[in-house]
Parts: structure tokens; sequence; C-alpha cells
């Protein structure tokens, strides 16, 4: 490590900045962009709206103060941008002059606007609309004397009722309305007990098409997502998709002959069996065709981070101008690129490839460049121009191979892969501070590759021993790759080895990597996790008495596998966890979707739920545990980790527990400032409590 340089703290998460969404003018000359930072003084996060020139020239602030700012988007005259914001109660849609001007509100704040699309001739705006119910209206008010006064609870009627990270539902459904660009003539398009998402105008302006779970009984087909249209002026509502399936990121070609849309088809409760890929629906209704067969890998975005996080939000297809190719993104081998296809021939280009991880791209033109937030295993994320053709890849295998990176080593771009960058926003947070680039591996478990990296500390000196943490990623559906983890950076700052890998179970490497684990956890994935943990104890400079664990979600699961399963370990912290999958299936706001992942309901199939669950071998566990929670966490239940701590502490052994209050399952990316410096802290403390840097005198002289 230069000496200039000092390593990764972790106040260091909190001046970190993430971009977000692009919005690109349709001249082509600026990008307004989605800004997220931490305030850790109010203890919030916010996020604002910036623009840049296409140079990357002039960035300035669109929006200040104290509210969050998203979802921007230009009508297509490039007269006016809108934006959904927080800053006069509720969650409403603005619109915003570019010649100067205030920003005028357009919808009620008695409800929350979710997403927004322009009509193409920026006259109107078609919109998705929940209202408040009564109770939140009080509490948006600050009543909440009257709140107190009134009965307080919850009426669930619904099995779907609740979901991480937006609480329980508030009895209210989500209808497609339209509006004038000032807000007036508002008229609501659909009624009825169902929810509605993604208003996208035809390109003649003549329908509203929206995506609908209209199916009997939806709650227990929740992956079904239909196609629907619908007059502007109300009427005529019908469906155009009905192959049973997943859809979303649903966008018109710009001739309105062609729908294309992420998703997949599968009778309901096989999801896991087919992978979501690109497909065509004629407009005007018929049977929707699989696109992209050639690609064994997700259509979307599913590679982690903890500064820049996606939510695995899908992002929309884009079009080409002469309604021939769609461009979308691939998660695969650890990155996620922008590719793009004919739709009449077989002709696959990647149009952003190499070791990257771009997690939004957009086109307001069909001929013009497209805007991607796009980060490396070294930079959070920046807003960059891509080309459609000038990239040096453009064959499937050469987006695949990453032997051509757009990266280097120090977090920059080479010129032949195309991409121009605008913007620079981590550089003033990371001046000084030393970024480890991993090492890329690969570990031989049975039949399969496992493809990892590792990471040593600051000023690295392979004769000393060093302790090691192994990292495991959630999903199991996801993937770990070419995206920033301060919190791999900070523990190698801390003097850590870091070693993070991809057994199988995760995504990026085909759809028979990705499901060989179904109905069978804690087996094949648990030999890869541990090969890979043997590469780590035998490297020369790893000191094998000190090697932790960590991981969540799915990753707080496999950490308690192998704390029930091994004694290898020093140290353990197992965050959001799952412990055990028969109690998961009822309190998760998923959880009644998990037969099809274990092959079987709970009472079918009690001994398959036992066996893959770790609390039926809680009793084997001897390994330090720190138990790290959030309260609000709706998709794996504080209770799943109570269940580990209350079981160990029966058993007598060494174990804590932390909760977050006020917290949801994603808190590691998107929580209040001072719990994710506290949740560092307090991983910090566990390891160096059982893992000290410097092994005591009796362990040296036993080895």
């Amino acid at each position: 490590m230069p000496s200039r340089l000092r390593p990764m703290t972790h106040d260091d998460l909190v001046k970190l900045r993430s971009v977000g969404r692009p919005a690109l003018s349709p001249d082509g000359r600026r990008v307004v962009f989605e800004l997220k930072r931490a305030d850790a003084k109010a203890n919030r996060n916010f996020t604002q709206l910036m623009i840049v020139s296409n140079d990357g020239t002039g960035l300035r602030s669109l929006t200040a103060g104290k509210y969050n700012y998203t979802r921007p988007a230009w009508s297509p005259d490039g007269r006016s941008l809108a934006f959904i914001s927080d800053r006069e109660k509720g969650q409403c849609l603005f619109v915003m002059r570019m010649d100067g001007g205030e920003a005028l509100r357009i919808t009620e704040p008695d409800g929350v606007v979710h997403d927004f699309a322009w009509s193409p001739d920026s006259r109107r705006l078609a919109y998705t609309w929940q209202p408040m119910n009564e109770r939140e209206k009080l509490e948006r008010d600050g009543k909440n004397d009257e709140v107190a006064r009134r009965p307080q609870f919850k009426h669930v009627t619904r099995l779907f009722h609740k979901l991480d990270g937006a609480g329980w539902w508030n009895g209210q459904y989500t209808h497609v309305w339209v509006c004038n660009a000032d807000g007036s003539a508002r008229r609501q398009l659909t009624r009825g007990d169902h929810d509605h998402s993604e208003p996208r105008w035809s390109p003649d302006g003549l329908l509203i098409s929206f995506l609908s779970n209209r199916t009997p009984n939806p709650d227990m087909n929740s992956e079904h997502l239909d196609v629907f249209a619908v007059r502007p002026t109300g009427g005529g509502l019908r469906q155009l998709k009905t192959a049973n399936g997943s859809c979303s990121g649903h966008a018109w070609s710009p001739d309105g002959r062609w729908i294309a849309y992420v998703g997949a088809c599968f009778p309901r409760g096989k999801g896991w069996q087919h992978l979501e890929r690109i497909w065509l629906l004629p407009a005007r209704g018929g049977k929707p065709k699989e696109l992209t067969r050639e690609i064994d890998n997700l259509c979307r975005h599913m590679t982690l981070g903890d500064v820049v996080g996606s939510g695995f939000e899908v992002c929309p297809v884009i079009w080409s101008g002469d309604s021939e190719r769609v461009f979308f993104l691939v998660s695969e081998a650890g990155a996620t690129r922008l590719y793009s296809r004919s739709i009449t021939r077989r002709d696959l280009r990647c149009e952003a490839g190499g070791n990257v991880n771009i997690y939004f791209a957009q086109r307001t033109r069909g001929d013009g460049p497209i805007a991607v937030s796009l980060g490396t295993i070294t930079d959070p994320g920046d807003i960059y121009l891509v080309e459609p053709g000038a990239a040096a890849e453009q064959s499937v295998d050469a987006g695949r191979r990453a032997s051509r990176p757009l990266h280097e080593g120090n977090g920059t771009f080479s010129a032949h892969a195309g991409p121009c960058r605008l913007t620079r926003v981590n550089e003033d947070a990371l001046r000084g501070v030393f970024v480890q680039e991993p090492r890329e591996i690969r570990v031989r478990s049975g039949e399969a590759q496992v493809q990892a990296w590792i990471m040593t500390p600051p000023g690295f000196d392979p004769k000393r021993k060093y302790p090691a943490i192994l990292q495991i990623h959630g999903g199991p559906h996801a993937q770990y790759g070419y995206s920033f983890f301060h919190e791999f950076q900070w523990l190698a700052g801390l003097g850590y080895v870091v070693c993070f890998s991809n057994p199988r179970g995760s995504s990026g490497f085909g759809l028979r990597y990705m499901n060989c684990i179904h109905a069978d956890w804690g087996n094949i994935d648990y030999r890869d996790v541990m090969r890979v943990a043997d590469w780590l104890f035998d490297r020369p400079f790893v000191d094998r008495t000190r090697v932790g664990v960590t991981g969540g979600s799915y990753g707080g699961y496999m950490t308690n596998w192998l704390v029930t399963h091994t004694q290898r370990f020093a140290a353990a912290v197992t965050q959001r966890c799952v412990s055990n999958l028969e109690s998961m299936f009822g309190t998760s706001d998923y959880g009644f979707d998990l037969g099809t992942e274990f092959g079987g309901l709970p009472w079918e199939s009690r001994e398959l739920y036992r066996r893959q669950s770790p609390l039926t071998f809680v009793a084997n566990c001897r390994t330090p545990l720190l138990i790290e929670h959030q309260e609000q966490d709706h998709r794996c239940p504080p209770e799943q980790g109570e269940q580990m701590f209350a079981s160990l502490k029966v058993l007598g052994r060494e174990v804590e527990m932390i909760r977050f209050e006020g917290e949801s399952h994603g808190m590691v990316r998107g929580g209040r400032p001072q719990n994710r410096l506290e949740r560092l802290r307090r991983i910090e403390a566990w390891f160096a409590k059982y893992m000290p840097q410097r092994a005591p005198a009796r362990r040296r002289a036993a080895r």
C-alpha cells in the first residue's frame, strides 16, 4: 500500500454516495440521475437529482433539502422533467420546467405514486397511485394523539399481506391514473381488487399498457403478471399477454407492433425451473415468443453490493429506433452487462462487457446513446454513456470471457471499451483511501469450478500469518462479483484476508448451476462453500486458527449451517438469517412460496424441511456466534434469529444477538446511517474478540 494512502474505515461507509436511475434528455445533451447520500448527523438517507452534460461538464444539483427525489423522466419534447418526491407529505408526482421555475405537484398527497410515464406528445402523464388509509393520513399529519385514542390493530385477510421494505398492506390497491401535465383532468383508469404497475404509453398515444395479476387467486400465483391495455379516456380494457408466468420491465417498440419484456413462462409453483429472459409480445395480442433462449442466465441485475443496490429491480427493455433490436441487462459470471439482440435474426451482441456491474440503463432517443449506472469491484459507480455497436466485444462469447475488461486496476476504463464516463461522485470520498482489487480464482468442487475472490490487507506481506473471514452471499439465486463492497474493503483494512465466492445455487452460471440445490439446501452448496474454505485455510499466509465466517439472508442460513456442521471456524456472525424453514413458511412475506423451493408444503414434507434447517442440528454448534437481525425484517423475520439464540443459550454456548429497531431486510444497503455503522462496529468487535490480529503467545508456541 502506498504510504500516502490509508486503509478503508467504517466511517467511510457514510461518505460514499451512490448513483441510481439515469434519465437522458431527448437531444442527448444532458443526463439527470439519482444520487443517494447518507446524512450521519440527521441519521437519514436522502436521494437528490443531479444533472450533467454529455461531455461530463456542468455537474450540478437540481434538487436540494431534506427530501427524496426519485425516478426522473424527461418529457419527450425535452422541456420538462417529472419525478417522484416526498417534499409535500406523501409520495407525489412533480413536474419541473427545465427552463426554470418551481416544481409543480400534480398528484394528491393522500396517496403514494409508485411509477409513471409521459405521453408521446408530452401533454399527459399516466401513473400508478395507491391511496393512504385513515391511520396513515393521521400519522403523516403528525396527529399522533388522535391515533393513540383509536383502536390499533391489523385486520389481515390476504395471504400476501406484507412486503419487506414496504411494511404491512394498508388495505388499498394500486390503480392506473392519467392526468394533464399540469395535474388537471385526473382520471382513474382501472378499478377492482387488483394491483397495477408499470404504466406505459403506446407510441401513438392511443393506449396505456400496464401489468396486473388478475388470476382467480393472485396471492397463490404471486409470480404471474399479464400485460393489459386501456384507452387514456377510459374503457376498452383488454388483456394482451396470457402466457402463465412472470413479466416486468415491458416496453413498446417505436413502430407500435411489439411489446418486449423480461419474464418466463411456467406453471404455478414452477418458476424455479425457468430463467427470466427477453420475450416479445404482439401488441395486438397473441402468443408471446421467447427471444433470447441462447442466453443461459437471468436477464436482470443480480450482482450484490453494499453501497449501490438496485434491489433486484428489473431494468426496462430498451428498443432501437428502427424497432429491430432490443437492449437489456444480463447477470453472468459475477458481472452484469449490457446486451442487445435483433428481433428478426440470431444476432446477439455484448454492448458493454468486461468486469462491470450495470444496474440501470436508459435511452430516450432510439438512435442515440444509452445512459447507464455502472460500477466495478473498486468503484461504487458512476454515470456513463454507451454508444450501441461501438463496443469492442460484439459476441456472446466475447461478452462472457471478461478477458478484455472495461476497467483497469485503478478503476478507470480502457479507451477501446466504449463507455464514456460522465461523473466521479466518490472522487472526494475515496481520495487518500487504499482501495484493494481482489484477485479472482477458481476452486474445484466436484464437477464444478467455483468462482471466488480473495482480498488481502493493505501492505500485505506473504510471509506473515493473517486472520481471515469467509463471506457468503444472500439469495441464494444472486451473485457476488464486480460490485463494490465497502464491508470487504473495510475488513481488509482491519487486517483480515477476505474471501468470497459463488457456490452452486448462485445465479450467473446457467440454469443447471442455479437450480441444482432445489429441495436440497445444505448439501451441494455446503460442499462448494467448504471447498472454498479449504482453499482459504491452505493459504500459507492465513492463520488456520483465526478464520471466521459471515453472511446475510441466505448467507446467514449458510453461516448457521456451517457452524452446526463443522467446528473449523473460530467465530461467526450470522446476519438477517434463516434457521427454521418450517416456521419461515408462515412468517416470511414470501414464505408461503417456499414450498416451491424446498420440495413441497411443510405438512407434506416435514422431514425434508427439518433436514434442510440449521436449527435441527443446533446442538452441534461450538462456534462463538453473533446473531444480527433487523426488527422490521419481513423477508427473514427476527424469529429466525431468536430460535438460534434461544437454543444456543439453553445449550450454554457462546452467543449474542443484536437487533436493529425500525430496520428492514435491506438495512445493509439502505438503513439509517447510525445503524449501519453500529452493525460494522459489532462485527469488528466480535471477530476481534475471537480472532485477534496478533495471535496470543500460547497459540504461536503451539504452531
